[in-house]
């Protein structure tokens, strides 16, 4: 069997259509005074830790928004700094 070592890296950073498995949700100050409700509702969103998830779409040129897809099956159309706060591993 052969164990490869984690990297973790934001959701941001994620190749479209690699899985990834969620770690933490992180703080970012672009959303200053609101930061914590928007890692709520992603919390309540299903963007949990060791949770799978993947981007299955990004907008014209890379940009945003940006197609995000748990393993329940949840898909998400999210921006630029939400994907910056989940923090995942590759395996």
């Amino acid at each position: 069997m052969v164990v490869s070592s984690a990297r973790n890296i934001s959701l941001l950073d994620l190749p479209t259509n690699q899985i990834a498995y969620i770690d933490y949700i992180a703080k970012n100050p672009k959303f200053a005074d609101i930061d914590e409700m928007v890692s709520k509702r992603l919390n309540d969103l299903g963007f949990l830790p060791n949770t799978a998830v993947k981007v299955i779409a990004k907008g014209l040129f890379g940009k945003p928004p940006f197609a995000v897809q748990l393993a329940t099956g949840g898909q998400f159309s999210l921006r630029r700094e939400e994907l910056a706060k989940i923090r995942c591993r590759l395996l």
